[in-house]
């Protein structure tokens, strides 16, 4: 499986993968248009082989970023099925190093107070809690979370 760039033809796959993976807090496709045509963004994707008689795999794990001084880690997600095999982390890897590529000095995220397990995979990357945001998502609050670059995972960005 291969990291590979997202381009606005993707917008309704997106938005299906979203709504499979966030529900009530998923973006509409109109968001995921505007999103994929964004020149400071970067979206990143993992596709399954093709089975036989398809030409493009299945959409199984999606992230993005900002591409900016203070960044914004946008999206990151893995199919229910194919979670627990390293994608998130590969993935998460691959958008850093777009980030860090394009001058980023710092990366934020939200992610929900009650996903304990997204909160140790951002931990091991270097991510700390700044902040709780009450509210932030339908049916949870959010933890804040930043990431320098200059800091430890710049480290292990150069070692790769």
């Amino acid at each position: 499986m291969q990291i590979k760039k997202v381009g606005a033809e993707w917008a309704e796959r997106c938005a299906r993968f979203d709504a499979q993976n966030f529900a009530a807090a998923a973006w509409p496709l109109s968001i995921w248009e505007a999103e994929l045509r964004a020149p400071q963004r970067r979206y990143l994707m993992i596709l399954e082989p093709p089975a036989p008689h398809q030409s493009v795999g299945r959409l199984i794990a999606l992230g993005g970023i900002t591409l900016s001084p203070d960044a914004d880690l946008l999206t990151l997600s893995v199919a229910a099925d194919k979670r627990r095999q390293g994608l998130a982390t590969q993935l998460l890897h691959a958008l850093l190093a777009e980030a860090r590529a394009a001058g980023t000095e710092q990366v934020f995220l939200e992610v929900r107070k009650k996903d304990t397990g997204a909160q140790r995979l951002y931990q091991s990357f270097g991510f700390e809690k700044i902040h709780i945001r009450p509210h932030y998502y339908p049916d949870d609050d959010a933890l804040i979370m930043r990431l320098l670059l200059s800091g430890k995972y710049a480290t292990k960005l150069s070692q790769n």
